[in-house]
């Protein structure tokens, strides 16, 4: 305690003040002061400490609000025991004795000369002269346009609308749109309609192979792709509809709109559609990769066919997975939950001192100090409106203003409408979201780990069967593989970084708010781009033949030549003439030899291999493992298989 006492001691500095610095007549002290030796911003400081430091030119960009000096002859109705005395004998002052026999004229005059205020009255943010002059040379506040009241600048741009007429965020300075920048705008475009086309094709696909396939695990290999797509068709829409509104609907008149539309059915419609959209295509991707090692591991089994139980037990399994996907996304909206998922209230603009959208402790700090004492407890919305409802006077035909109150429900904490991931350590859906993001994670898990164990399995399927000699099993190999890497890899972008920012976010370690719009629009959505890709051939050949077209006649032009040709000379070689000639023999030898041999073969008797007989058992296994492999890369494949 005693050094930091040192080291301010060392930033201050003793100063006497007293306004105008004139020569008053019996009056030898002034104001002692303690201020800091350096310039500093002064837009935290309010009353005498503000007036102190800025009239002593240790603000750094704010100006002394005092103006008029303190004649005698103003502020005639106050102040009756003021003594006046002659200043630089030009003009009479007036003190008032104070803090026992010290006489001081620490008074602020007001612009109309009938008011004078104490110093810790001055840039207070409440007007005291009447005539607002006591704020209006004062920088650390902000003037709402409507009302006139002042509030901090600190609070100005801070995303919280302390203004009835909304200027502290509707303003040049800092006026919102629902997506900031033109790269957000142009990816939320670009991504929502590549993802609603390419998934359309894909289910378009999928619902007329689903007529053809002949056993179960063709079927429900086949009804969890549908799955996958259905899900990431309705993330591309959430981006639409979001792109839609922003473009379109709003524009640059959003930050007007903003409580409106944060607190309207729209706004919660396409939040759940979203949170649908990609619980679905997550669990159905979980639920593909499991059964996809499960048909690995159990190769030799033959599967079943498709019969009216086997798809009524698919259908089931189907609807079990969307029917947890929407109840992830509806739960937030529950009547019977709203204390957990509402995160603030909107009033009638009437009741002047509800402002934006409060939570609970600020609806219930208004309501302590309207009735005095109140329990403080975890109160329910219901009751904390009844008893703002109560406020106000009912008699004379009263028209009731607390009737009508729009609630912020969970997916309302941003413009984007998304499901609210980022929380703090006091937030009451803290262990709802927490719960969610444990639970993708481990189907993330469930993802990698399954992948990772078929692209094992078939690799050393592939060794067994075709050894380092068969280039096409090698390539369907190295393709699977790298499919398998995609997969994972892309999985593992998606959802690793956004979990970890949750976290940090939620201990407070970073302010990720900024940042929401970034991955509901970007990251989050970006598989729904490439799922389509990954688990279905029918757009990767689409893209590839028309690639490879373009790419032959690129490289097939004189000038993609030229122009390798420069980079890629070809090398000179200087051939002997006795080194060709001996090449020439030993050719002319091998092929007499071939000639030989091949004449012996035709001439002996056909005998059986008896090496066959004993190797049964080897040839059993090494079909087998091919089979295992074949059937590994026909799964990861089922376009073709089907």
């Amino acid at each position: 305690g005693m050094k930091s006492l040192e080291l301010l001691k060392d930033a201050c500095v003793e100063e006497y003040h007293i306004y105008p610095d004139h020569d008053y007549f019996g009056v030898d002290t002034k104001t002692s002061v303690f201020l800091p030796r350096s310039k500093q911003s002064c837009d935290h400081l309010y009353g005498e400490n503000y007036l102190y430091t800025s009239c002593t030119g240790r603000c750094i960009s704010a100006s002394c609000p005092l103006r008029n000096i303190p004649r005698y002859e103003v502020c005639p109705e106050q102040f009756p025991s003021r003594i006046g005395t002659i200043t630089n004998g030009k003009y009479l002052a007036f003190f008032t004795k104070s803090f026992g026999n010290i006489y001081t004229n620490r008074y602020f005059v007001c612009e109309n000369k009938k008011r004078c205020v104490d110093y810790d009255k001055v840039c207070d943010l409440v007007d005291d002269c009447g005539d607002t002059s006591d704020e209006d040379h004062c920088s650390n506040h902000f003037k709402c346009n409507s009302s006139g009241h002042y509030i901090p600048k600190s609070k100005k741009c801070d995303g919280n609308f302390d203004c009835l007429d909304l200027t502290d965020e509707c303003n040049e300075e800092c006026s919102k749109q629902l997506l900031e920048t033109t790269l957000l705008k142009g990816l939320s475009w670009l991504i929502g309609s590549l993802a609603v086309f390419s998934n359309i094709v894909i289910i378009a696909k999928s619902l007329v192979t689903l007529k053809r396939c002949k056993t179960s695990v063709a079927m429900t290999n086949r009804c969890l792709i549908i799955l996958i797509a259905l899900g990431d068709f309705l993330v591309g829409c959430y981006l639409v509809m979001i792109a839609i509104y922003d473009g379109i609907a709003f524009k640059r008149s959003y930050c007007h709109n903003q409580i409106s539309w944060i607190t309207s059915l729209k706004c919660s419609s396409i939040g759940i559609f979203s949170t649908i959209g990609s619980q679905v295509s997550l669990f159905a991707m979980t639920g593909l990769s499991v059964i996809r090692l499960h048909g690995i591991w159990n190769s030799m089994r033959v599967p079943g066919e498709v019969n009216m139980k086997k798809s009524l037990q698919v259908a089931a399994a189907m609807f079990s997975l969307v029917l947890a996907s929407a109840l992830i996304a509806v739960i937030p909206v529950i009547k019977k939950l709203e204390n957990f998922f509402v995160n603030g209230v909107k009033f009638l603009d009437d009741l002047k001192i509800f402002i934006g959208t409060p939570d609970k402790e600020k609806v219930f700090d208004v309501i302590k100090a309207y009735y005095g004492r109140t329990k403080e407890a975890n109160l329910k919305w219901d009751l904390l409106i009844k008893m703002a409802r109560n406020m106000f006077s009912q008699d004379f035909d009263y028209e009731d203003h607390t009737e009508r109150v729009a609630k912020v429900n969970f997916y309302g904490n941003d413009g984007v409408c998304l499901f609210k991931y980022f929380v703090q350590n006091d937030d009451p859906q803290r262990s709802f979201v927490w719960g969610i993001l444990a639970l993708n994670f481990i189907c993330f898990l469930f993802i990698s780990l399954s992948y990772l164990l078929i692209g094992i399995s078939s690799r050393r399927s592939s060794k067994s069967v075709a050894g380092s000699n068969n280039r096409q099993m090698q390539k369907r190999n190295r393709r699977m593989n790298q499919k398998i890497a995609i997969i994972i890899v892309t999985d593992f972008l998606c959802w690793i970084p956004f979990i970890v920012i949750c976290v940090l976010h939620s201990v407070g370690a970073l302010d990720a708010t900024p940042w929401y719009a970034l991955f509901s629009m970007v990251i989050l959505p970006i598989n729904s781009v490439i799922n389509p890709l990954l688990y279905d051939d029918v757009l990767t050949e689409a893209i590839r033949r028309p690639s490879r077209v373009i790419w032959t006649r690129i490289s097939s032009s004189i000038v993609y030549q030229r122009i390798w040709g420069w980079f890629n000379p070809a090398p000179t070689e200087t051939v002997e003439v006795e080194s060709i000639e001996t090449r020439e023999s030993k050719a002319t030898t091998s092929d007499t030899n071939r000639t030989g041999e091949l004449k012996k073969e035709s001439s002996a008797p056909n005998i059986p291999d008896q090496s066959t007989t004993g190797g049964d058992k080897e040839l059993e296994t090494t079909t087998a493992e091919g089979d295992r492999y074949v059937r590994a890369w026909r799964i990861l494949q089922p376009s073709r298989r089907d």
